[in-house]
């Protein structure tokens, strides 16, 4: 609860002694009987400022949390290249619409971009008249997005979509239902031979007359002849800050007022092999351009429309300091020897200067040139994903921290090894700390950092979840337990300096982790427990912490905090008491 401390009246008063009065009922009938004294010293002169990047968020690319997710793109596969580099190749999704008497498709190389060599040639062997005659509706190829569509009515859809064709052509662009039956939208292109004969970019907006959250998109046509299509793209005209993220999924995150937003994940930033590991200058630069890759280690393709540039604007939108996971020469089954890994060292110090580097620069112009020649504020880079125990790992380490620390002595950076090896000689000016659980033990380290000497490095707590069988798909246990874990980081605030959960997204399509703070369809969403929990810390950081102490005889599984903190939008300083107990005895909570 909250109450600004200069502004009670008699009515916040009688609401504040009511939610008191309930608080003690609970904790009479859930301490055998007893009653819990909560003590606050709400004097200013008393206080510890917590961290003003203490709580934010990570992203991982796992669950098709960004492709097919918070990547608004509702193409899947947009430019053939999922299936590999050897054609002919799989284009799952995309199906055809006709039969092979009448319709051939197949990759080929003949991509006018290098770095995405595969396209689509569709051969059509029927006409609107004569001895072929093609089905009404004509033949082609659709594609039914990340297990559907979403189309809304009235909303504008952005195509864009290469096409080559020596031949004269009639092609229909449309939305429809899963099945084709109920037409949502259509375009048709029309052209003469010749007028294709090289690779042309075409785009068009689509309005949806109906709405209907399973659609597809379908490229159809009458007219014999050969086509190739590359790189097709459908985008809602509306998307959060018109940035490219889906609306909805983007505010549940802007809802949280993260001051930290981690990417863009862990193994996902290792890959199993590092030929599939995230490299950051694969991602920039005009989306045609980006050559995709396997995330091998959650098993899908990503066309990396989500790439190093979009999650650092995302940071910025969301007003959240940006922490960058850097790939430094290791997989989950690989690793680059010392003598070796420059390349991967002067990769990271590239990125730093595509994020922060003066229009004049290489990379800097790179990132003036996508729209934003202002640097963005990246101020963290966090070396690899727990990967102390590698061999290469230290040493490989001080080679990364001494490159970056020469160019941008400012960032901070955080290791992958816990506090007792940091040293002069292996320095971090943060340290990483990765706590997956049950919910008991994770409401038992809510003293985790109590011992933790003072001085020196702190620990960002960049990856917490209860996980178990008592996690579930996201249990009220398991986000209760999660919240006494970070009351135990706010009165630690002088230990930790920050701290994120994981997972944030699944699609409730493909899950590869449970439990995940937010859930989604192509149209549907909503948060779990923890995902409404972290609600209750979004004013924590930069906020004061207030000694406070609660007792009840022979029960330990009671953990409390009050904050302060001044309300932007009213200038008022508000109070904010939370009271955690664990296990509730007699209630069984599912």
């Amino acid at each position: 609860m909250a109450v600004p401390r200069r502004s009670l009246d008699g009515r916040l008063f009688w609401v504040l002694g009511l939610v008191c009065a309930m608080y003690q009922i609970f904790f009479v009938r859930s301490a055998a009987g007893q009653t819990a004294q909560l003590s606050v010293n709400a004097s200013p002169q008393n206080t510890q400022m917590i961290p003003e990047n203490m709580f934010g968020i990570f992203f991982e690319e796992i669950n098709h949390a960004g492709a097919g997710g918070l990547w608004a793109e509702l193409v899947n596969n947009r430019g053939f290249e999922a299936g590999g580099p050897n054609t002919p190749s799989n284009i799952d999704p995309w199906l055809i619409i006709g039969d092979e008497s009448n319709i051939i498709v197949a990759t080929d190389r003949s991509s006018c971009f290098a770095t995405n060599p595969i396209a689509l040639r569709m051969e059509v062997l029927c006409e609107s008249s004569g001895n072929d005659v093609c089905p009404p509706g004509g033949v082609g190829i659709y594609n039914p997005g990340f297990w559907g569509m979403n189309i809304e009515e009235a909303k504008v859809y952005k195509v864009s979509m290469y096409i080559m064709s020596s031949d004269s052509m009639d092609l229909t662009v449309s939305l429809t239902s899963s099945d084709g039956l109920q037409n949502l939208a259509a375009y048709t292109i029309t052209a003469d031979k010749e007028d294709f004969k090289e690779w042309t970019k075409v785009e068009f907006d689509l309005q949806s007359s109906e709405r209907n959250p399973n659609s597809r998109l379908q490229l159809t046509t009458r007219t014999s002849g050969i086509v190739w299509f590359d790189q097709v793209s459908l985008m809602p005209s509306e998307t959060y800050m018109r940035h490219g993220y889906r609306k909805d999924l983007a505010s549940m995150l802007a809802n949280l007022k993260p001051k930290i937003l981690k990417f863009p994940g862990g193994n996902y930033v290792m890959g199993n092999y590092l030929s599939n590991a995230f490299r950051w200058s694969e991602t920039v630069g005009p989306w045609e351009e980006r050559p995709g890759h396997f995330n091998d280690v959650w098993g899908y393709w990503t066309d990396d429309g989500l790439g190093f540039f979009e999650f650092l604007q995302l940071a910025e939108d969301l007003g959240a300091c940006p922490v960058w996971v850097v790939n430094d020469g290791a997989s989950r089954n690989e690793q680059v020897p010392s003598a070796t890994i420059a390349a991967f060292v002067k990769d990271v110090v590239d990125g730093i200067e595509f994020a922060r580097g003066d229009p004049g620069t290489s990379w800097g112009s790179v990132r003036a040139a996508m729209g934003h020649p202002e640097p963005f504020q990246l101020n963290y880079i966090s070396m690899g994903n727990q990967e102390c125990s590698m061999h290469y790992y230290k040493e490989n380490y001080r080679k990364f921290y001494s490159a970056i620390k020469a160019s941008y002595p400012d960032i901070k950076i955080i290791s992958s090894c816990d506090r007792s090896t940091i040293s002069p000689v292996e320095p971090a000016d943060l340290y990483d700390v990765h706590v997956y659980t049950s919910s008991g033990d994770m409401f038992s380290k809510s003293s985790m950092f109590d011992s933790t000497p003072r001085g020196g490095p702190k620990a960002i707590v960049s990856e917490y979840a209860v996980t178990g069988n008592d996690a579930g798909r996201g249990t009220l246990v398991a986000a209760l337990a999660e919240a006494a874990f970070l009351i135990g980081l706010e009165r630690n605030s002088d230990a930790v300096e920050m701290a994120s959960c994981a997972p944030l997204f699944v699609n409730d399509n493909d899950r590869r982790w449970s439990p995940d703070a937010i859930v989604f369809n192509s149209w549907q969403h909503y948060g779990c427990p923890n995902y409404w929990m972290l609600h209750f810390f979004k004013e924590s950081s930069g906020a004061s912490l207030h000694p406070s102490t609660i007792q009840v005889s022979n029960y330990n599984q009671l953990v409390a905090s009050a904050i302060t903190w001044q309300n932007s939008k009213d200038g008022n300083t508000y109070l904010k008491i939370k009271v955690h107990l664990f296990p509730c005895p007699g209630i069984k909570l599912s």
